[in-house]
């Protein structure tokens, strides 16, 4: 059953309207890296033990190296593991081919609305069999320029995506080669372009 770390309430108890860290600068992807095929013509099909279905909107690709020599990518889900309070939920998982996204797990709001101003809960990073890392990824309503997270008293700045399917959502995530240590995270937030901070919403960090 998933659970809250403790790292929660370091993220949640910041003075509102600090300011940026030094050196988070915007980090927006197109869903792609250049080197990325085309994208197929028909969506693919999300493998799920879960039972979400998908993909709800553009498949966004990560860029990060999951096992085998395959790359993490982000959908939009519905049903299934996503909160029944909930109308969609994002899917972290691998790209097999043109046609097929495997499921690793889902996240989803489950207390208030999924299209509330701010953060909604996200999954920390973590380690898989085999030292694979899975990143650390969520969601923001809003139209932030930066999110980023200090990691051992060094901000981190997120990788950010437009989501296809509700402009008015970013998907972000964060390397996990620039990770230290995630158990220590604090200072979770997103901010505009000049740097003011913006609606915090529902911060919950989730891990296994």
């Amino acid at each position: 059953m998933r659970r809250a770390v403790p790292v929660v309430a370091g993220l949640a108890l910041l003075a509102a309207g600090c300011a940026r860290p030094v050196g988070a600068e915007p980090l927006f992807v197109d869903g792609g890296s250049a080197s990325s095929p085309a994208p197929p013509a028909r969506p693919p099909r999300v493998a799920s033990g879960n039972g979400v279905h998908g993909p709800l909107g553009d498949v966004i690709d990560t860029g990060l190296p999951a096992a085998g020599g395959k790359k993490w990518v982000v959908v939009g889900v519905t049903g299934g593991a996503v909160d029944d309070s909930s109308p969609f939920g994002f899917a972290i998982g691998v790209r097999e081919s043109d046609t097929v996204v495997t499921e690793y797990l889902t996240i989803s709001e489950h207390q208030g609305s999924a299209t509330a101003p701010g953060f909604h809960p996200m999954q920390g990073q973590m380690e898989l069999d085999g030292g694979t890392e899975q990143p650390a990824f969520g969601y923001y309503v809003g139209t932030p320029a930066t999110i980023s997270v200090v990691d051992g008293g060094r901000p981190l700045a997120a990788r950010l995506a437009r989501w296809s399917h509700d402009p008015a959502v970013i998907v972000f995530w964060f390397d996990p080669a620039q990770v230290r240590d995630p158990t220590t995270w604090t200072g979770l937030g997103a901010y505009d372009a000049g740097g003011k901070r913006l609606p915090d919403g529902h911060i919950e960090l989730f891990t296994y």
